[in-house]
């Protein structure tokens, strides 16, 4: 079984990328634009651990902004289990992470991100992650 440990640096270097966007927004009072770049950042983080509970915890951090209580609540949940999945290779591939969409949903990747994530079991039934 093939371990997510350490993440290529094409998705991290992208992954970061979203979140300097985030930040941007956030910068700019457009709350609206940061949520999609933490969407986006959960999409491409969530294969590894560290990565998918950080976009996580910013989430949860958005969510105390807003007083958005089940956001709150559902990145709760999503930062104290989802790094298993992510470890183990088993999570919702293009899931945007958002407590508004079920925990094991698997979702369309975005056009844009599909040459990234070339490599992400998009026939798989359910939990799936990279293609061994």
């Amino acid at each position: 079984m093939k371990l997510n440990l350490k993440m290529p640096n094409d998705l991290k270097f992208a992954y970061q990328n979203e979140l300097k966007k985030y930040k941007e927004a956030l910068a700019h009072k457009n709350d609206s634009l940061a949520w999609l770049h933490l969407e986006r950042a959960h999409i491409i983080g969530q294969y590894h651990p560290v990565s998918h509970t950080g976009v996580h915890f910013r989430m949860f951090v958005f969510g105390i902004r807003k007083f958005d209580f089940n956001e709150i609540l559902g990145q709760f949940v999503r930062m104290s289990f989802g790094w298993i999945g992510s470890l183990f290779n088993r999570i919702p591939m293009g899931n945007t992470g958002s407590a508004t969409v079920p925990i094991f949903a698997p979702m369309p990747i975005p056009e844009d991100l599909k040459s990234l994530l070339w490599n992400a079991d998009t026939e798989a039934k359910g939990l799936s992650g990279f293609k061994q």
